[in-house]
């Protein structure tokens, strides 16, 4: 969808059809809100990615929130699965994913993202510690016994930090309970090339000192082979489609009797991947249809890769208006891949250590509240690649963060609040590279101001309207370039994003939350063929509605539907041929569908079906790296009785070819057809 004179016209013209439409549907939903007043009053939905608890309602940023019964009903357990039912949210070609045309994984993937030292563009945390990230998708966050999942989409770097100048995906596990629980649960699917995959998880938690000390363990493994079929392969080959994931949870929670409003709780996590990871495929029609690579022809990649971390959260309520929320952690990251048939070996490794304390306030007798906060971390990270002869490069460096930040609100009448936030944070990077002999110092400190101003309307109980304009902002760095091996330097990216929301929440259980968005990027990162570029100026906007509403007592309904548009204003000499061009992995039109009907109270049926347009792999814009363009449809049945759960599903019903991303050798697809068939008890 290239913003070219011919169709310049008719995309503002399709995004403002939008536009009225998301009017329109809340003026419907709001005229109803007398009989929705009057029903059962629901759970508040409350978001937690901003650092500071808010009901959905009140928030300006476009959020889709996960509950804990929606992620049970999706038969994932890798968090980029699931976060892809959110408006303008879709897979990335590495598994990463993409939100609202920004490239998750950051501006260069693969060995070009290791040797250029890019960072992504969307966060990932769980429990508030931020996942590393190493340039595919390793070791992916697991959703086995979370609480919600919470995709805020826009840049949120005020809050944040770098690396999440898309957006940012919050992972909220549960926590100990004083009561008794447990959970195990046991599942098998299989592909369209029979292969199986098997899963059993368990959790179980209680307490160890009544109403004072509590214990939650959460254990999760998925092994078996894949939906990829190898070719090629020989009795001295290893198992290439084998894999394992194992994530083992435990945490501790001290409510101590003698001292009021102290809790303190400690989270110990252990994540383990072996084997397959890609979803490369052979790029010929016989080879997608079949979902064959060739080893022969191309490579593939086995993972030993490890995640071990520690966090300690410590909150006191200083008295009934202010609390005090510390969070100190430390990541262990290591990713390790062998190539075959080729003999690339790669090992990364990343240690960092966090400390973040915030101070709420939030008084019934004031109109002002929010908190303020101070952050700091450091990442200790080393990259040693090898080509299986003396040729390689490796790298070693130190990344330092400090930043303070925090955020206002002011009630200004009944009806409307008005907040502003910032965050003032300084970076310094520290890094030696050497490749074939070329050595590169990089030694580089910037500091960045990220403001961020809104404003809410309350029309009614259940509706808000909000505007917001934030900053948002993306590391930099230096590399040698490909090939050449010349030194070199790429600038920050920086953003501006205004935008525009309606938030509908009926206690009915209707939910409509809508929004408009404009960004302006300045110095945005693109990857060429040996380099990263900084294109002066690029722009994208679209706009976003989400609807879920029951049309009887037993029958849910859901919809969703993401519009956009994206062009590169201003390039360089060096990147001129990008002027006007799409940016990538920015399908103008992504729709999701489904329902879910209950019957009696002990079926239920559901489907799903998401469109996602075409859309380009390559800066270039090239017929051949066009991808997307896709339909895919899920369906579940689900029977409970008392404790005990028996469900069965296919997702992929049609065995669609759904590719992420295109190159002149392979393509990224999704998975073929699958049928699976789980039981849960919960006690």
């Amino acid at each position: 969808m290239s913003l070219s004179k011919n169709s310049s016209t008719r995309l503002p013209s399709r995004l403002s059809t939008v536009a009225v439409a998301v009017i329109s549907i809340n003026a419907a939903f709001i005229s109803a809100n007398t009989f929705a007043e009057d029903t059962t009053h629901l759970t508040t939905l409350v978001v937690t990615g901003e650092k500071i608890d808010k009901d959905i309602k009140d928030t300006t940023t476009a959020v889709t929130v996960i509950t804990e019964d929606e992620l049970a009903n999706n038969k994932v357990n890798d968090v980029n699965d699931i976060v892809v039912q959110a408006p303008n949210v879709t897979t990335g070609g590495y598994g990463t994913i993409n939100i609202r045309g920004v490239n998750g994984s950051g501006p260069a993937i693969g060995s070009n993202s290791f040797m250029t030292g890019g960072s992504p563009r969307v966060s990932t945390s769980v429990d508030g510690v931020t996942e590393a990230w190493g340039g595919y998708n390793f070791n992916p966050a697991d959703i086995w016994d979370a609480q919600q999942v919470e995709v805020l989409r826009g840049p949120q770097s005020t809050v944040q930090g770098d690396n999440a100048i898309g957006g940012a995906v919050v992972i909220k596990t549960n926590d100990p309970s004083f009561e008794w629980e447990s959970a195990v649960r046991a599942g098998i699917e299989t592909y369209d090339n029979n292969n199986l995959k098997k899963n059993i998880s368990a959790m179980v938690s209680g307490p160890l000192i009544e109403d004072e000390l509590a214990f939650r363990l959460a254990i999760d493994d998925s092994q078996g082979e894949g939906w990829i079929d190898y070719k090629g392969t020989d009795s001295n080959s290893p198992d290439v489609d084998d894999s394992e994931s194992l994530n083992v949870r435990g945490k501790l929670l001290w409510e101590p009797k003698n001292i009021d409003g102290l809790s303190s709780k400690l989270t110990v996590n252990h994540r383990k991947n072996d084997g397959e990871y890609l979803n490369w495929i052979d790029n010929s029609s016989s080879s997608i249809s079949d979902h064959r690579l060739t080893l022969s022809d191309n490579n593939t990649r086995v993972q030993d890769s490890e995640v071990n971390n520690i966090a300690l959260d410590i909150n006191y309520d200083i008295d009934q208006s202010v609390s005090n929320s510390l969070q100190i952690s430390y990541n262990d990251y290591t990713a390790s891949f062998d190539e075959y048939p080729g003999n690339t070996l790669l090992d990364i490794t990343e240690e960092r250590f966090s400390l973040e304390d915030r101070v709420t306030f939030n008084s019934t007798d004031s109109k002002l509240s929010g908190f303020v906060g101070i952050y700091t971390a450091t990442s200790d990270s080393t990259l040693d690649v090898n080509f299986g002869t003396s040729d390689g490069y490796d790298s070693a460096g130190t990344k330092t963060n400090l930043a303070a930040f925090g955020e206002a609100t002011y009630v200004l009448t009944e009806k409307i609040r008005v907040s502003t936030g910032a965050r003032l944070e300084k970076e310094e990077q520290d890094r030696d590279l050497v490749a074939w002999g070329n050595v590169l110092d990089q030694d580089t400190s910037d500091t960045i101001f990220l403001p961020k101003v809104s404003a809410s309307y309350d029309i009614t109980s259940s509706t808000t309207l909000g505007a917001s304009l934030s900053k948002g902002y993306n590391s930099g760095g230096a590399a040698l370039a490909w090939g050449t091996w010349e030194y070199y330097t790429f600038d920050p990216e920086e953003v501006m994003t205004f935008e525009l929301s309606s938030k509908t929440r009926f206690n009915n259980g209707t939910m409509v939350n809508a929004s408009i968005f404009y960004n302006e990027y300045s110095d945005y990162q693109a990857y060429t063929s040996t380099k990263l570029e900084n294109l002066s100026s690029a722009h994208t906007y679209g706009a976003e509605v989400e609807v879920t509403a029951f049309a009887t007592d037993n029958l849910e309904l859901r919809g969703s539907i993401g519009t956009l548009s994206t062009a590169v204003d201003t390039t360089d000499a060096d990147t001129s041929s990008w002027q006007d061009k799409e940016l990538t992995f920015a399908p103008d039109l992504n729709v999701g569908v489904g329902f879910t009907q209950y019957i009696g109270n002990q079926w239920s049926i559901s489907a799903d079906a998401t469109y996602v347009s075409e859309y380009y792999s390559s800066m270039d814009n090239t017929a051949a790296s066009k991808a997307g363009d896709y339909i895919t449809a899920d369906t579940r049945i689900q029977y409970t009785h008392g404790d005990f759960t028996v469900e069965g599903y296919i997702k992929n019903i049609t065995n669609e070819d759904v590719i992420f991303q295109t190159t002149d050798d392979t393509v990224a697809m999704g998975a073929s057809r699958t049928i699976g068939l789980s039981a849960t008890y919960r006690m």
